[in-house]
């Protein structure tokens, strides 16, 4: 019978570095939903200031 593998083995080398190079940049380039309320209003600010 052959010993189970370790489960932690897979954590024990770091894999290989990405360059910066190799990243793409996605941006969201739909258009913008219309403010209809003031509730809309207030969400599509926050949103925009990335909270």
């Amino acid at each position: 019978m052959t010993v189970p593998e370790d489960p932690r083995e897979r954590f024990r080398t770091l894999p290989e570095p990405v360059d910066l190079e190799d990243t793409v940049e996605t941006v969201d380039a739909s258009s913008a939903q219309p403010v209809l309320t003031e509730s809309d209003e207030r969400d599509a600010l926050l949103r925009q200031a990335g909270g």
